[in-house]
């Protein structure tokens, strides 16, 4: 009598349950990911700029908020930008935490910090 082999229903039932669920942590967790390189992206744009290098605070967050409001990014918002200037360049770094619901009671809490930085560094 010959043996049988392949794949039971029930290891089926089990991979397809495996595949669905990481499917929709993607699903949950891929647009917050996008937002953050988004971020990532704007601060780089933002000091690349040579006019906001000496520019104001208020006017780095104001264009900060106008970046963010233009790609759509609700994430952030211009009180996550944290603006230094060590040795005349400049450095900006925006930290923003995303709570987004999974399973019932169960919520996804993801922390993400981007940064951007141009001009001389100090040495350290």
């Amino acid at each position: 009598m010959k043996r049988q082999s392949g794949a039971t229903l029930s290891s089926m039932i089990f991979f397809l349950t495996l595949l669905g669920l990481a499917l929709y942590s993607a699903y949950r967790i891929v647009p917050a990911y996008m937002d953050y390189w988004l971020v990532g992206r704007v601060l780089d744009t933002l000091v690349a700029q040579p006019s906001l290098k000496n520019g104001s605070d208020e006017s780095i967050r104001a264009q900060f908020a106008k970046q963010l409001n233009f790609n759509n990014i609700t994430l952030a918002n211009r009180s996550d930008l944290l603006i230094e200037r060590p040795g005349g360049g400049l450095v900006l770094s925006a930290a923003f935490s995303v709570k987004r619901p999974f399973f019932g009671p169960i919520n996804l809490c993801l922390e993400f910090q981007a940064e951007a930085s141009s001009g001389s560094q100090p040495d350290h």
